[in-house]
């Protein structure tokens, strides 16, 4: 850093080194495809072309310099020859310029005699001056907490990593299309909200000084989407940012992505049909297949999949029928399974953590988990044959739940005191409690037709189509904890 501050230092005397234009014609990959065909030692001496990007090295050979320039498109070489350029401007490139510099390029294209396709370099410009040097380049970049707190320098010295979030982005285009393609209008939802709501978490708070006001960040745009329902929309879907004040591992980040859905007069077993195709459609979009390996396993994407009630996988996979058991026999099987259940205070608690532990992690192929107790989903519609279970549902993939939908609830009296009962537990110190959102209430009094929702997390589904193995390495700026000084 010395070195190149000095080098600084002396620019500042007579060039400004920080510039504030480049007038570029071509990325790298424009004439990588421009001149695929041209032959060894052959020239385009009549094309000119000006280039800008992150110098990757410079070796310098007697006459000649030859330094690699990358931009987010690709890399390619530049030759500068001090007869071309002249005796200063050589000197000063191979005196002043360092390895991460920013330079424009001007000159034509030539394929030197070993096939490298180059840049004959007639001009050019440093751009910005690079004080801080990079990590070198044969040892790489290799510590992965290093990686995700610094993902700027992630980016320029494992350029591979762009792929995934070029992927992701690739994600969430072919998301939206097929969305729009089945009608559906993409709206935008608050994301502080007075209260908050949609989902089981203990939420983000601040103030509103303009109001004197506490606020939360959303831990779902739900709610939102179908006040918007009630407005006259039929379908509508928001790829949400949201925000929950819980763990975080290799599934969960404090801030995630999801795209979610609500579908006027549908019900969870419509969104069952649903949620298989967009998911195959993107496979398909984003891969060009529904077959996809992840950690070594291959997992077919491909429609129908296979369906399972949580009660009759919880069967299959641990021999016990909790159908028939009340709470205390469900807690005694459970007991028995080597499950701790000590936080569970309900039947249904005790299901879904017997579910969680012994069953999910074993479900690899796509399957559709239906049918859970209502604990997993207050506000969806209670099943008419077993008032212990709600009309839903979820996608697991490679064990892990990729997103829910139910029927929703829309009679405001269930849902009323479905919300009391929750707020009793709140003030017990149940700091995941959904709270009662009395706008909402009167929402549901105009009238909300039968509506069915699905959301799908984002950055799941691309941890799935890159084959990451953490959270981390689909999120750019992933939550880290503050380094110790």
């Amino acid at each position: 850093m010395e070195e190149r501050l000095a080098k600084l230092n002396n620019l500042r005397k007579t060039n400004d080194p920080y510039k504030r234009r480049f007038e570029k014609t071509h990325y790298v990959k424009d004439l990588v495809s421009k001149f695929s065909k041209l032959g060894k030692g052959q020239r385009r001496a009549n094309f000119r072309t000006a280039i800008s990007g992150r110098i990757r090295s410079v070796r310098k050979h007697g006459g000649l310099i030859f330094s690699d320039l990358e931009d987010f498109s690709g890399r390619i070489q530049l030759i500068i020859e001090e007869k071309t350029v002249g005796g200063k401007r050589f000197e000063f490139f191979g005196g002043m310029i360092n390895t991460g510099d920013l330079i424009g390029a001007k000159g034509f294209v030539v394929r030197t005699k070993r096939g490298e396709l180059s840049v004959w370099v007639k001009d050019f410009e440093l751009l910005t001056k690079s004080v801080r040097p990079l990590p070198k380049e044969w040892f790489g970049l290799k510590d992965k907490e290093l990686r995700y707190r610094k993902r700027y320098i992630d980016l320029i010295i494992n350029p591979d990593v762009r792929k995934v979030f070029d992927t992701r982005s690739k994600i969430v285009n072919a998301m939206r299309e097929f969305l729009m393609k089945k009608g559906f209008v993409e709206v935008d939802t608050p994301i502080i909200q007075p209260i908050y709501g949609g989902a089981a978490a203990r939420p983000f708070e601040s103030k509103l000084h303009a109001l004197d006001m506490k606020v939360y960040m959303r831990i779902s745009n739900e709610l939102y989407l179908k006040r918007l329902i009630v407005g006259g929309y039929e379908k509508i879907f928001e790829f949400s940012t949201d925000f929950r004040n819980e763990g975080i591992d290799r599934l969960h980040n404090p801030e995630f992505t999801q795209m979610e859905t609500m579908w006027a007069y549908a019900n969870y077993k419509d969104n069952m049909h649903f949620c298989e195709e967009i998911i195959s459609y993107v496979a398909k979009r984003v891969i060009g297949k529904t077959k996809i390996v992840y950690q070594g396993e291959v997992i077919d994407l491909k429609p129908p999949w296979k369906r399972t009630s949580l009660l009759e996988a919880v069967k299959k996979h641990t021999k016990v029928n909790f159908v028939d058991k009340n709470f205390e026999g469900a807690k005694r099987a459970a007991k028995k399974l080597g499950i701790d259940i000590s936080k569970c205070d309900s039947w249904g608690e005790v299901v879904i953590k017997v579910f969680e532990d012994k069953v999910q992690s074993k479900l690899i192929q796509p399957t559709i988990v239906h049918d859970y107790p209502i604990e997993a989903a207050g506000l969806a519609k209670i099943k008419k044959d077993d008032p212990r279970l709600v009309e839903s549902f979820e996608p697991v993939i490679n064990g892990w739940e990729l997103g829910l939908s139910y029927s929703e609830e829309n009679d405001p009296e269930r849902l009323k005191a479905y919300w009391k009962e929750a707020e009793k537990r709140f003030r017990k110190g149940d700091e995941e409690a959904q709270r009662l959102d009395e706008d909402f209430i009167h929402a549901l009094e105009y009238g909300m037709p039968p509506t069915s929702g699905i959301g799908i997390g984002i950055d799941r589904l691309t941890m799935l189509l890159t084959d990451s193995p953490s959270i981390r390495d689909v999120i750019l700026f992933p939550f880290m904890r503050p380094e110790e000084k």
